[in-house]
């Protein structure tokens, strides 16, 4: 029996079905625990329960599934572990369904099978919405562009002023019109120009003249640059993408930040000295919030919407609340960043030298070929797509009302 245990695993059956102990945590939508009450069992659905169900007829064995701390597993300070990677390390549980990201340290104290699939982080925020903007008409040039035209029309006012000034006393001697009623008059009609309108008085000369057409030149180019980008302004509006990478969030320190507590990249970041997870460690200590993973996903939708929170979760668990939140709601109020990080390979554990490994690889290599797990975990996420697909650009028609003014006024 022991040659055809290594010799071909993927034939291999138990002759007489042993009972494992597999530690489990919810873990939405890989896997969602289900205590049993009344002395009913614990019981597990998902696709990470698909997969054990399948390792348990094929090899022929019976399980029952325990839960523990709520962590993956990570190292403590006294040098311990907990979570499920701790559980299976002291053999209490003979398999740790997870999936768990691999890492140098986890794979020292327990052993990996084969991964079943490989995910990435993502920043997940509230969706950003388009806000009424009563000072739009000013967007569409900058502060500095809108004081160049202001100092233009100064300068050419004044410079305008004095050399017609000039020009009435060689023609007539010393002018009874003062240089205040001139300037008064030149800076009307620039302004006047500035508007569209035209000018309430003829200038005198042929340098004010030229003035005027340099300066209604200049408008002309310039207003229609205004027009056409304010109508575009108002008839669609850019919603404003503000966390978008990890270095997003780095560089607002007021945004809170939501990730998995004993994970492995909790206990990368224990070490992280410089680079940018050097600048993650420090900031998940100064307003870091670390939760179990079973409650990342309420977490999500208690904090998420007030705009200061910001969360650490893999793809498929920013699909799982897309999907629930619209099947739900019917909305789409989360973002999932394009921006990614912290790569991992996920596979379930055993403890060191267990020699169910190469069972369970021949049974995962197989699965994984046909990509089994990719379609279960797609079941999982019916209503997806239509949350992946919001567009950045949206046409927003909605009328200003008193407290939109208010606002604008305060901020």
């Amino acid at each position: 029996m022991v040659g055809a245990f290594f010799s071909n695993p993927l034939q291999f059956k138990f002759p007489r079905a042993p009972h494992l102990t597999v530690v489990a945590e919810s873990w939405p939508p890989h896997v969602r625990v289900r205590p049993g009450s009344g002395g009913a069992p614990t019981t597990a659905e998902g696709p990470m329960a698909s997969f054990l169900e399948v390792f348990a007829a094929s090899l022929n064995f019976t399980y029952s599934i325990v839960q523990g701390d709520g962590y993956w597993g990570a190292p403590t300070q006294n040098g311990t572990w907990n979570g499920m990677i701790g559980m299976v390390m002291r053999k209490e549980a003979d398999l740790g369904l997870g999936p768990f990201g691999v890492s140098y340290k986890r794979n020292k104290v327990v052993g990996f099978t084969l991964p079943i699939f490989r995910e990435v982080l993502h920043i997940l925020t509230a969706r950003p919405r388009p806000q009424p903007q009563p000072w739009g008409f000013l967007a569409p040039f900058t502060l500095n562009v809108w004081l160049v035209l202001l100092s233009l029309m100064m300068v050419l006012t004044v410079f305008a002023t004095v050399t017609e000034k000039a020009l009435m006393e060689v023609e007539n001697g010393p002018s009874s019109s003062s240089s205040s009623s001139l300037f008064f008059w030149h800076l009307i009609s620039h302004y006047q120009l500035f508007l569209g309108q035209s000018s309430p008085r003829e200038a005198v000369g042929l340098v004010p003249r030229f003035l005027f057409w340099l300066w209604l030149m200049t408008v002309l180019v310039m207003m229609r640059t205004y027009s056409g980008s304010l109508t575009s302004q108002l008839a669609v509006k850019t919603v404003e993408i503000k966390y978008d990478s990890l270095q997003d969030v780095l560089n607002d320190p007021d945004v809170i930040l939501i990730l998995e507590g004993s994970t492995a990249l909790t206990g990368h970041l224990e070490g992280a000295t410089s680079g940018v997870f050097g600048s993650l460690a420090t900031a998940v200590k100064t307003r870091g919030l670390q939760v179990r993973a079973s409650q990342m996903q309420d977490v999500a939708r208690s904090s998420l919407q007030d705009g200061r929170h910001a969360m650490f979760l893999e793809r498929i668990g920013c699909n799982n609340l897309f999907s629930d939140d619209f099947s739900s709601t019917g909305r789409c109020d989360y973002y999932m960043s394009r921006g990614v990080f912290w790569p991992l390979l996920y596979s379930l554990v055993l403890p060191l030298k267990s020699p169910l490994l190469p069972l369970i690889n021949a049974r995962i290599l197989a699965l994984r070929e046909f990509g089994v797990y990719d379609m279960w975990a797609r079941a999982m996420t019916p209503n997806l797509t239509h949350c992946l697909s919001m567009p950045t650009k949206l046409k927003f028609q909605e009328p200003y009302s008193l407290q939109h003014l208010w606002v604008c006024e305060r901020g």
